[in-house]
C-alpha cells in the first residue's frame, strides 16, 4: 500500500493540461459550435468530460493517500477545505464585482438572482448559473460559470473517503474501496441509478454521480497496488491504443473506467524531464485555470464577440495570468495553515 507520493512526477503538468483542455472544450459551445472531439468520438466524449474524468482519477489517487497520512478526520477535512475554498471565495467575490459591469437591466441590486448568487455558490451544492440580465445575448446565453458544476461531486467524494477514516489503516480497506468502485461502475454502465431521487434533493445528478464516483474510486483503488512495476513506455502505449480502440468500436463507456485510470496514473507517477517541473516553474495553477476559465470566456465574448479559436488563445493567456496570481497570492499562502490540526 502506497501512502506517500514522490513529488518528482507529472501530476502538476497533467492537471494543468486537463484544465486547459476544459477551456478549449468550452470554446466551441460558447461560440455556438459543436466540439470537434465530440464529433470525432461519435458523442462518446468531449475534451471537457474527458478532462473532468481525469481530474477525478488523479484526485481519488492523491486524496486516498492524504486520508491515510491524516492523523485525524479534522486534519483531513481541513486540508480539503483549505485547498478548495480560499481561491473559490475570491473567485466568487470577483464574480459579484464583475456581474454589474455586464448587466443589461435597470438595477442589478434589485435582482433576486444576483443577491442569491453568492450564498448559493458558497454551498457548493446549489450552484446558481444564471443572473437575470447577464450574458443574455451571448451565443451560449445566461451561463456565468459552467465549470463549477463538478465541485459538489468532488466534495462529495471527499466526504465519502472521510467516512472510511476509521478504516484507513485496516487491511480490508482495499476491498471496501474496490467494492465501491465496482458498484458505481455497474450502476453507471447499466444506467440503473440507485438513490437517484435522493441525490437530486441535494442537487446531484445520479448520471454524473455514478460516473465520477467510478473514476474517483478507480484512482483511489490503485493506491493499493504497486503500479510502478508495470510503468513503462510500452505499457502506456498499449493502454493508449486500447483507449483509442474502445472509442473506435463505441465501447469506451465500458472500457474507459478500467483503462483510463491506469493510463493517467502511470503517466502521472512518471517523471518527464521537460514537463516534470511544471509545478516548480508555474506553481499548481490548474485549479485557478479551471474555476476562472468559463467566466473569463463569457466576458470576452460579451465585450469582443470572439470566435472559437481566438477565444481559445486569448482566454487561455488571460486565465493563466489570473490563475498564476491566485496560486501565489491565495492558494499557496492558505496552504501554510494546513497543519494547524
Amino acid at each position: 500500500m502506497q501512502t506517500t507520493i514522490d513529488r518528482s512526477n507529472n501530476f502538476d503538468f497533467l492537471r494543468l493540461l486537463f484544465a486547459s483542455l476544459v477551456i478549449i472544450s468550452h470554446s466551441f459551445p460558447l461560440t455556438g459550435q459543436k466540439e470537434i472531439f465530440d464529433i470525432v468520438t461519435n458523442s462518446q466524449l468531449t475534451l471537457g468530460s474527458l478532462s473532468v474524468d481525469c481530474f477525478f482519477i488523479m484526485s481519488g489517487y492523491l486524496i486516498m493517500m492524504s486520508l491515510q497520512r491524516s492523523k485525524s478526520p479534522y486534519e483531513y477535512l481541513w486540508k480539503r477545505l483549505l485547498r478548495l475554498y480560499p481561491a473559490y471565495i475570491i473567485l466568487l467575490i470577483i464574480t459579484m464585482l464583475l456581474l454589474p459591469l455586464v448587466y443589461e437591466g435597470k438595477n442589478i441590486l434589485e435582482e433576486s438572482t444576483y443577491l442569491s448568487y453568492l450564498p448559493n455558490a458558497l454551498s457548493l451544492y446549489k450552484i446558481q448559473y444564471q443572473v437575470a440580465g447577464v450574458f443574455e445575448n451571448n451565443p451560449y446565453p445566461r451561463a456565468i460559470n459552467g465549470s463549477l458544476w463538478s465541485l459538489c461531486y468532488e466534495f462529495t467524494m471527499y466526504l465519502a473517503l472521510l467516512s472510511l477514516f476509521p478504516l484507513r489503516k485496516h487491511k480490508y480497506l482495499k476491498f471496501i474501496v474496490l467494492f465501491i468502485f465496482f458498484t458505481s461502475f455497474i450502476l453507471f454502465t447499466s444506467e440503473t441509478y440507485l438513490l437517484g431521487n435522493t441525490m437530486k434533493k441535494i442537487f446531484l445528478q445520479p448520471t454524473e454521480f455514478y460516473k465520477l464516483c467510478t473514476y474517483f474510486m478507480a484512482g483511489a483503488s490503485l493506491v493499493f497496488f504497486n503500479i510502478r512495476k508495470i510503468n513503462s513506455l510500452t505499457t502506456r502505449f498499449i493502454l493508449f491504443a486500447l483507449l483509442i480502440g474502445s472509442l473506435y468500436f463505441n465501447i469506451y463507456r465500458w472500457l474507459g473506467p478500467i483503462l483510463l485510470p491506469f493510463f493517467i496514473l502511470l503517466a502521472g507517477i512518471h517523471k518527464s524531464k521537460v514537463i516534470g517541473d511544471t509545478g516548480k516553474v508555474l506553481g499548481d495553477i490548474s485549479y485557478g485555470v479551471y474555476i476562472y476559465g468559463f467566466l473569463i470566456q463569457q466576458t470576452l465574448i460579451y465585450y469582443f464577440g470572439l470566435q472559437t479559436f481566438s477565444l481559445m488563445i486569448i482566454s487561455i493567456i488571460i486565465t493563466y495570468i489570473i490563475a498564476f496570481a491566485s496560486w501565489h497570492l491565495i492558494e499557496k499562502t492558505s496552504l501554510k495553515y494546513k497543519n494547524i490540526f
